[in-house]
């Protein structure tokens, strides 16, 4: 019997868009990032499941950090590289995870008082701590001050 390949294949993209005090857009990007290797054994253990493996396999991915390295991604990171700004995800929209291909986007919003310095880079993570980070990318820096607030969503595909 010939068994037939067909590999979970998970990619990422994020769109920030930084707005003056007024709420009138500055600057859109759109970046890809990677999945690293953590965030695809995250996912094995939690296709597993709490039996199988002991430890935080139930926690959700609902953080998104910034920092301010443009050091490029690598498969084997597991935090950021200068990691300013953590917060909670401030939306889920999963109204396309049973579309073909499969994603889901998150949302975060940076106010006129967070994050504000050159920042160069993003990760998504399952702890306002350590914990886990399934993707990270950078971008060329973005200034954010107190007169701007940033706008990030994170979308995931398989």
């Amino acid at each position: 019997m010939e068994i037939k390949e067909e590999p979970i294949q998970l990619k990422g993209s994020l769109r920030l868009v930084l707005n003056n005090i007024e709420g009138q857009e500055i600057e859109r990007r759109e970046v890809s990032n990677i999945i690293v290797t953590a965030g695809r054994a995250w996912i094995l253990k939690h296709i597993a499941g709490s039996a199988v493996f002991a430890g935080n396999v139930t926690a959700p991915l609902n953080y998104l950090a910034v920092g301010t390295s443009t050091t490029a991604p690598a498969t084997s990171d597991t935090t950021l590289n200068s990691e300013t700004t953590r917060k909670v995800i401030d939306a889920f929209t999963t109204t396309n995870i049973t579309s073909n291909p499969p994603s889901y986007q998150l949302e975060a919003s940076f106010a006129t008082n967070e994050a504000n310095t050159t920042l160069g880079e993003v990760g998504l993570l399952n702890s306002s701590a350590t914990g886990t980070m399934l993707a990270h990318a950078t971008f060329g820096t973005i200034n954010k001050t107190t007169s701007n607030t940033l706008g990030i969503s994170y979308t995931i595909s398989g």
